[in-house]
């Protein structure tokens, strides 16, 4: 019963909108709407690849007027190792070699002779 009621209310309510009508004022245009045309992204990415192109074009230009020791030949080595300092042993002789550890090992060798006889 309750349901029967709610059905009948709902469909009253929506004929009873359903037939209200609303006047709007008429909505007069002056002047024309023009749209700013810019270019499209097809074009805007064509002028950027533009514009690297010309760079690349430019720095070419530039280097190949430069004197040889800037030419780009120079990238393909490999980067000159040096030290920071003069004594060159440090980085090619090997740590047993090195003058301290031979006394380092000599001094080893003279105590153990010494306990070895002190122990006798």
């Amino acid at each position: 019963m309750k349901g029967l009621l709610l059905i009948i209310f709902a469909v009253l309510v929506t004929v009873r909108t359903g037939a209200q009508e609303a006047e709007l004022a008429p909505i007069v245009v002056t002047g024309t709407f023009e749209l700013r045309q810019g270019p499209s992204v097809t074009d805007l990415f064509t002028q950027h690849l533009e514009k690297q192109i010309e760079t690349k074009r430019a720095v070419d230009e530039a280097m190949a007027r430069s004197p040889w020791y800037y030419s780009r030949l120079w990238n393909y080595f490999p980067m000159r190792l040096g030290t920071s300092s003069g004594d060159l042993d440090q980085f090619l002789k090997p740590q047993y070699l090195t003058l301290e550890n031979q006394k380092m090992d000599w001094e080893l060798r003279r105590t153990e002779k010494q306990s070895l006889f002190d122990r006798r």
